[in-house]
């Protein structure tokens, strides 16, 4: 069974199927439609090394791809992990187009690959009609494949016999509880945006897959780590669109409102493209609270074979949608807005993309190590694909070697004595704008001390009201949930002392070698939770 809807939950529910196993996928939302997957450029970093729209070769290779990743990350990378995911991103790419995806090509046949923020070389590949195209051409090959989707439930807990992984509890729309047996599973239930008030992806990614797998047994790590972006405004519209790279790979400028070239200026020895996204956000995000905003992207400059590429491969994505809410994007500056992007926490896993606790896999925003303290362009959906593949195959093998041995565990049926009353619609909501403000308030883009303390307070204040005893229905889940994981992650804010990445702290502005480290939380059997750390040398 696979937990999750988006790219790294197909990939793992195919590569699961051609491996020989029957795949069910159990996504809260729509499969295709929700999630960050759909919504995204169809970006994908892959060493082919065929250059850009001139079709000149570039030299590249993993290994380059490797080292900028682990740049980017400011050294938090887990060096096998991203090594595995250079290695197989040109695979994963000829994966997805042996399904059907198609992706720019420049006159030669080659794949145009542009320049993306962090690479060192040219190595983004674009799919054409981006992330919405990838996931309806994949769960068109995944449902020719048998596999099975059911979607609107919610899944609020895991369940085990004898340690090992056999299955979920999930909770639909109308409230009643349904459980899911399975040989094995698959985490892939997305990020953690959801817990911000301004969002680039799907504002119901709230972390449900993390807080499942720490209350299985599974390791939660990187939890300070929060990756902003930028998204468009257009009269008066936020547009949950992708962020910089489409524009900034094909030479887009960033403005302030008095015209300054602001990468031009703080950056001038470095070329756009190279920049980590981090730099780019403290900057904005820097003129703004200054009172030099807002801040503007400038394509005018564009030639016109620039612009042809550019609709062909992604203009239903991102250019459809800025003319639809007004604005002209040949002619016009377009308005950008810091939002938050990807939690870079996740699960640990090993290099078989498991976690530890027997039958339980993840990929996806579910899953830390691969992009640190800082995300590479182009790597999000090209790591969804390699761990995605690695954790079906890996998943399928264990089902099978556990064929026979597992039945419905006798928890499933008895643990849910449900209570009559679920939250009333407004303090749910009251709830969800109460840690949505603190997060925005502890954990954004520029931090300290006392902010992240404050927002502590919030979410611990909401955990100690509906955690057990407390009858929270499993509809209601999801707040404890939030609830637990904001807490987690303002305690790993507050123990970091320093600036590294995306976590930028206004009160420890430097760099600590001692703290080239992770922050790996697990959860004990009476629910407290141990802290330890693992050094990245």
């Amino acid at each position: 069974m696979v937990i999750g809807g988006g790219l790294a939950a197909i990939s793992a529910a195919i590569a699961a199927a051609e491996a020989g196993a029957a795949v069910i996928v159990a996504n809260k939302g729509v499969t295709g439609t929700a999630g960050s997957s759909a919504k995204a450029a169809g970006i994908l970093a892959a060493p082919f090394g065929h250059g850009g729209l001139d079709g000149q070769p570039v030299d590249d290779s993993p290994a380059r791809h490797a080292a900028d990743s682990l740049a980017v990350g400011h050294h938090l990378g887990a060096p096998e992990l991203v090594t595995v995911m250079a290695e197989q991103a040109c695979a994963a790419v000829d994966w997805l187009e042996g399904y059907g995806v198609p992706f720019s090509r420049g006159e030669t046949g080659k794949f145009v690959q542009l320049n993306a923020p962090g690479n060192s070389r040219p190595r983004a590949c674009s799919a054409i009609g981006g992330g919405a195209a990838i996931m309806q051409i994949m769960i068109g090959a995944a449902r020719r494949m048998g596999i099975m989707f059911l979607d609107h439930l919610s899944a609020y807990r895991l369940h085990h016999i004898d340690g090992h992984i056999c299955g979920a509890a999930f909770c639909d729309p109308a409230g009643a509880s349904h459980h899911i047996t399975a040989g094995a599973v698959v985490l892939c239930a997305g990020g953690a945006t959801g817990l911000f008030p301004t969002v680039s992806g799907d504002a119901d990614n709230i972390g449900n897959g993390l807080v499942l797998g720490l209350q299985a047994g599974a390791a939660l790590g990187n939890l300070e780590f929060v990756e902003y972006t930028l998204i468009y405004r257009v009269n008066n519209q936020l547009l949950r669109i992708a962020g910089m790279a489409p524009f900034l790979s094909r030479g887009g400028r960033l403005l302030n409102n008095d015209g300054t070239d602001l990468l031009a200026t703080h950056f001038a020895e470095t070329p756009s493209e190279q920049l980590g996204r981090a730099e780019i956000l403290r900057l904005v995000q820097s003129e703004i609270i200054q009172g030099r905003g807002p801040v503007w992207l400038d394509c005018r400059s564009f030639s016109d074979a620039v612009w042809t590429e550019f609709e062909s491969s992604q203009g239903d994505v991102v250019l459809a949608k800025i003319t639809a809410a007004g604005g002209d994007y040949r002619r016009e500056k377009i308005e950008v807005v810091p939002a938050a992007h990807s939690v870079l926490a996740g699960l640990v896993i090993d290099q078989n993309a498991a976690t530890g606790v027997a039958g339980l896999f993840a990929a996806g925003e579910n899953v830390t190590g691969i992009h640190g303290a800082g995300r590479l362009s182009g790597n999000g959906l090209t790591a969804c694909v390699v761990m995605g593949r690695i954790a079906g195959k890996n998943a399928s093998r264990d089902a099978h070697q556990t064929a026979g041995q597992l039945t419905a565990s006798s928890a499933a049926s008895s643990a849910d004595s449900l209570p009559l009353q679920r939250l009333d619609t407004a303090m749910r909501a009251a709830l969800i704008a109460t840690m949505r403000d603190a997060a925005g308030k502890g954990l954004g883009i520029i931090r300290n001390q006392s902010g992240i303390a404050g927002a502590e307070l919030v979410f611990a204040n909401i955990v100690e009201k509906f955690a057990p005893p407390y009858p929270l229905h499993p509809a209601d889940q999801d707040i404890l949930q939030m609830g637990i994981l904001g807490q987690l992650m303002c305690v790993a804010a507050a123990q970091r002392p320093e600036s590294r990445g995306v976590q930028w702290r206004d009160d420890a502005t430097t760099r600590d070698q001692n703290w080239t480290k992770w922050q790996i939380v697990t959860q004990s059997a009476d629910g407290g939770y141990s802290w330890r750390e693992r050094v990245m040398r």
